[in-house]
């Protein structure tokens, strides 16, 4: 794999890293993602900061985003959408993972992981982005008789990226709660090895989540079962396409990761690596490819519903990234993973 982590591939994460940090905020968050509640910021620089972490990136950029975050955190213990929004457990979780990476204050974190366990179901495992519906529906200004169970049912990709911010925790605090996680996760792999989602178009964010969540437990096997699924849907080319769409930096990057996680596939990944490579463009970004959904709230089987609208404001909608900067995010991560890997 040693081939992978040539200068061009180093270069490439270089100026990815370079396009995050010049877009941060003078409030030290990364915005991203227009909706009708705004654009968000706690959620994508929960997620943004732990990838630049992954790169190696440290200092002051990340102790800026660590400082706002810890500034921002909800009376809960929790964080949401951005400031205004109600804490859900998908934003809870990546800020969460992104303090433990980052050495965080303790006591923020003790109440993050708290305030995670409210959003388990303690049987399941399940992790609902909103446990009480009150609060989002407040939020939104609608009574109590306009249904959001969609949104408080228990969500995959939710789960997952909260196993992984439970193993996170320092002190192995949350442990117990991360493999309660993990076993909702794992009986939900496919036959043909990949995860479905709530809140995105496609597989690739959730099986991603799912793959890091058993690895970081020590249970490798469903990764590798993954690594199958992803490779069986690259395109010819070496890259993977979004939904609907052509070539997809979102979805390269998370499946590259996919498969370099579940261990084989090297030709299959250097032609992947050298496809994301040449979807970086001039100014070091990537376009933005990741696509997210917000079913409407009382819809609790996305897949089902057959009318959505791109780049909307409400629900039934598909939301880009429009500053790019969650898709860069994913790119540089998996740019970071394939260096470490060769290394």
């Amino acid at each position: 794999m040693a081939s992978i982590a040539d200068a061009h591939v180093k270069k490439a994460l270089a100026d990815g890293i370079a396009f995050l940090l010049a877009r941060q905020g003078p409030d030290g968050l990364w915005h991203d993602f227009e909706t009708l509640a705004g654009e968000a910021s706690d959620w994508p620089t929960g997620f943004i900061g732990a990838q630049l972490l992954d790169a190696g990136v440290r200092g002051a950029p990340i102790a800026a985003a660590a400082d706002a975050l810890m500034e921002r955190q909800h009376r809960d213990g929790g964080w949401g959408y951005h400031r205004d929004v109600p804490s859900d457990a998908d934003s809870t979780a990546c800020v969460l993972m992104f303090l433990a990476a980052a050495g965080g204050e303790s006591l923020a974190m003790e109440r993050a992981g708290r305030c995670l366990r409210r959003h388990q179901d303690p049987r399941s495992g399940g992790v609902s982005t909103y446990a009480d519906p009150e609060p989002i529906r407040r939020y939104m200004a609608v009574g109590r008789r306009v249904d959001v169970r969609g949104w408080c049912s228990h969500h995959l990709e939710v789960t997952a990226t909260a196993g992984r911010a439970f193993a996170a925790a320092p002190r192995g605090r949350f442990r117990a709660e991360a493999g309660l996680a993990w076993r909702y996760v794992e009986r939900r792999q496919a036959t043909d090895g990949g995860w479905d989602s709530y809140w995105w178009v496609g597989r690739h964010y959730p099986t991603l989540q799912a793959v890091a969540l058993g690895c970081a437990l020590g249970d490798p096997e469903p990764a590798t079962q993954a690594a199958r699924w992803a490779r069986s849907a690259q395109l010819p080319g070496g890259a993977w396409a979004g939904a609907g769409a052509g070539p997809s930096a979102f979805a390269t990057a998370l499946s590259l990761a996919v498969m370099l996680q579940g261990g084989g596939h090297v030709d299959e990944l250097r032609r992947g690596l050298l496809e994301l490579t040449g979807l970086q463009q001039d100014d070091g970004g990537w376009p933005a490819h990741a696509l997210m959904r917000i079913p409407p709230p009382h819809v609790v089987e996305p897949d089902g519903l057959e009318s959505w609208r791109a780049d909307g404001l409400g629900t039934g909608v598909l939301v880009r990234d429009h500053h790019r900067l969650f898709t860069t995010a994913a790119c540089i991560s998996m740019l970071a993973l394939s260096v470490g890997s060769a290394s």
